[in-house]
């Protein structure tokens, strides 16, 4: 089976110019555990996950510490309730004017649609990714990650 048969089409994808607060309630709003990041020719140049944004939460604000998913869990879990978010926002997000671009992973591996999900596996595993996205011709084309390929594989 071929990565464009298993990938996620619909991509939600980030610009370096957001904000740590848009990352975050992107990867909220969509359920999802990471994004691309795009330039204007939709080619992808980074890209932010769970622990990036920990990462980034903890560098402004040390005094809070995060044991990884764990620690994002209960964040996700209290910012999805509107109500609570807006009181605590600015103390857990921190400084509005940290963007995607100071905190994205830049060293990123990707993989074409045409190579067959095994390779998908591959990589993976090796570079220790949850999720590779599809590029043809330098463009964002789809996402695949590792919940993709064991649906695919289920079939």
């Amino acid at each position: 089976m071929l990565v464009r048969n298993a990938m996620s089409k619909k991509v939600v994808s980030l610009k370096v110019h957001d904000t740590l607060e848009t990352a975050l309630s992107k990867l909220v709003k969509h359920d999802i555990s990471g994004a691309p990041v795009v330039d204007e020719k939709n080619h992808v140049i980074g890209l932010v996950t769970e622990s990036d944004i920990i990462g980034a939460i903890d560098a402004y604000n040390p005094k809070i510490h995060y044991d990884s998913d764990t620690g994002f869990a209960v964040i996700l879990a209290v910012l999805k309730h509107k109500e609570r978010f807006d009181a605590i926002k600015k103390e857990i997000i921190g400084s509005e004017k940290m963007l995607v671009e100071d905190f994205m992973e830049k060293d990123i591996v990707t993989i074409e649609p045409e190579k067959p999900i095994s390779e998908a596996a591959r990589l993976m595993n090796k570079f220790k990714v949850k999720r590779l996205p599809v590029v043809k011709n330098k463009k964002l084309i789809g996402i695949i990650s590792r919940a993709d390929i064991i649906r695919a594989l289920g079939k």
